[in-house]
């Protein structure tokens, strides 16, 4: 490759195959940064904006979100970084290649605590659980807006159903910093030992359990539940009268009468900016972003590195995609068909086949 092109994971045409192929490198525009990506994440996300064309850029296009790795170049009015700085970013495309470009605004400096495998699991998955759980109404159940670390839900109880997915091992943790006492996961017993290590008290088995029977088990009810998998109505079923519930299933919606019981219910994104500062991509009326994603993300954007440096939240368990970015398109028809189960996989697009 020259200095002016890149390797890429290349959709040529609306669902068309992956092929790896050189496109330019791109040229940040003001406002902008251009991102060497050192690492990313995998997303179950990936292959709904492919299989369906949704959320795509110009063809030929590259996906990819969970994106790790170094400032390259910074654009014209961009302050407070520059050229070397370690970052993670989420991204509505261009993660499937060695570098792109994104808004300054949605950086997050990486700790160096952390490398940037384990960077790479948090810009979607932890986003999504955060904004789920901590973020203001309409976007969250606004448990803590502000993150502060005052334990604000101290001594009261939580449900995570599907604890061993990304998002799930994420909210469990964030459930430990709110204060919750109690954190029950409804999960594979294969991943019992390492979700206590997260912060879970008691356990559930899916392998046991049929999930509309989460609530006939699990005694008492809870305070808040977050779901993972779209079981909406079994988390209903699983809160207290008065209860919160937030699903990481933007479209699921419960079955059950949960407004007469006064059950506050969220269905939510993980974006921590809107089309203010992240521009929409096809179709606008399809876009989830809202002026609040933006608002909170200031926010999250500062306190995340806190966190990671404390050791308050662990980035995912990480298997490393082979092969680099031609290793992806198998490593995305492994997530498809389920047989990812417990860890993130991460590619490496600068190694060159």
């Amino acid at each position: 490759m020259s200095s002016t092109t890149q390797q890429a994971l290349i959709i040529p045409s609306p669902k068309a195959p992956f092929v790896v192929g050189s496109l330019p490198v791109p040229v940040p525009l003001p406002g902008q940064v251009r991102v060497k990506i050192m690492s990313v994440g995998l997303n179950p996300m990936n292959n709904f904006q492919h299989r369906m064309d949704l959320f795509m850029p110009v063809y030929p296009a590259v996906i990819g979100a969970d994106i790790s790795g170094v400032v390259d170049e910074v654009g014209e009015g961009v302050q407070g970084f520059e050229k070397g700085d370690e970052i993670l970013v989420q991204a509505i495309y261009g993660g499937f290649q060695q570098y792109t470009v994104v808004p300054a605004a949605t950086l997050i400096r990486k700790p160096k605590n952390i490398n940037f495998d384990e960077a790479a699991t948090f810009p979607i998955t932890f986003t999504t659980a955060c904004v789920g759980l901590l973020a203001p109404e309409p976007i969250g159940l606004c448990l803590n807006p502000s993150i502060s670390w005052d334990k604000p839900q101290k001594g009261q109880s939580a449900l995570v159903i599907g604890g061993g997915s990304s998002v799930g091992q994420f909210a469990i943790q964030l459930l430990e910093f709110l204060g919750f006492t109690r954190i029950v996961v409804y999960a594979s017993n294969t991943h019992f030992d390492y979700l206590k290590t997260l912060g879970a008290t008691e356990f559930i088995d899916r392998k046991e359990v049929p999930v509309e029977s989460i609530a006939h088990v699990m005694k008492p009810a809870v305070h808040v539940v977050y779901d993972s998998t779209g079981a909406v109505d079994a988390a209903v079923d699983s809160v207290v009268d008065g209860g919160k519930v937030a699903t990481s299933i933007p479209t699921a919606k419960p079955s059950r009468d949960f407004e007469s019981r006064g059950i506050t219910f969220n269905s939510h994104t993980g974006l921590y900016a809107g089309p203010d500062v992240m521009k929409p991509v096809g179709d606008p009326a399809l876009h989830l972003g809202r002026l609040e994603h933006t608002e909170f993300g200031r926010i999250l954007i500062r306190e995340l590195p806190k966190l990671i440096e404390q050791s308050v939240v662990v980035g995912n368990r990480v298997e490393i995609v082979l092969n680099g970015l031609a290793g992806v398109p198998d490593a995305l028809d492994r997530i498809s068909v389920g047989a990812v189960r417990g860890v993130k996989l991460v590619a490496h697009p600068q190694y060159s086949v």
